[in-house]
């Protein structure tokens, strides 16, 4: 009877082991795949927020990045727009800024010719005026009087060309004086006048504000 009883037992251990086994391994599939899924969707949700702070974090590191230099620069009121691209035009310390322009106005007087040698020095280039907005901008900066601008007459052709090689436009704003050999043009007060170039007056050097 006993050896009965073992073969029941173990006949019934056999038939219900494999059905244990397989619940067993369908709920470890299961969980598998919800596990998985939830990966996947946790993932995705913390990717998109991260894209969402970066983008926010470098706004905001170009705004704080634009108060800066708008702090350090001696310029006045920059033009720039802070809201538009978030991004900030830099000029030295010691510049003024305009739209797209650095402006460094000396404090000694010199020669036209060597007034452009001290820009060429400093990677920039005697003032060209592009337009009336520029003039009267230029115009507009405290105790400026007896300027060089980067205007002279070439020769043998005796016309009025500005440093970069345009020629003078005589619509720009009225220039004073003949044009005549080793003549420049300085800033007067508010009037442009034709100056021996062997004169001495203080100069402005003039590039591009970086971006």
């Amino acid at each position: 009877m006993q050896v009965g009883r073992c073969a029941l037992v173990r006949h019934t251990d056999s038939a219900l082991c494999p059905r244990w086994h397989r619940i067993a391994l369908c709920l470890g599939w299961a969980g598998n795949i919800i596990l998985a899924v939830a990966v996947i969707v946790f993932g995705v949700w913390g990717q998109t927020r991260g894209q969402r702070t970066t983008n926010g974090t470098e706004c905001n590191s170009s705004l704080k990045d634009s108060q800066s230099c708008s702090k350090q620069s001696l310029y006045p009121k920059p033009d720039n727009n802070l809201t538009e691209g978030c991004e900030c035009k830099l000029c030295p310390a010691d510049w003024l800024q305009h739209k797209n322009k650095c402006y460094w106005v000396s404090k000694e007087s010199k020669t036209w010719n060597e007034s452009r040698v001290d820009c060429s020095a400093k990677s920039s280039q005697m003032l060209v005026i592009q337009d009336k907005e520029e003039m009267a901008y230029i115009l507009s900066i405290p105790q400026l009087n007896l300027v060089w601008l980067g205007l002279s007459v070439t020769s043998p052709e005796r016309k009025w060309t500005w440093l970069d090689g345009s020629t003078f436009d005589e619509t720009l704003f009225q220039l004073r004086g003949a044009a005549e050999r080793e003549s420049c043009v300085m800033i007067k007060g508010n009037r442009a006048l034709s100056e021996t170039c062997t004169a001495v007056a203080k100069w402005i050097c003039e590039k591009v504000a970086l971006k």
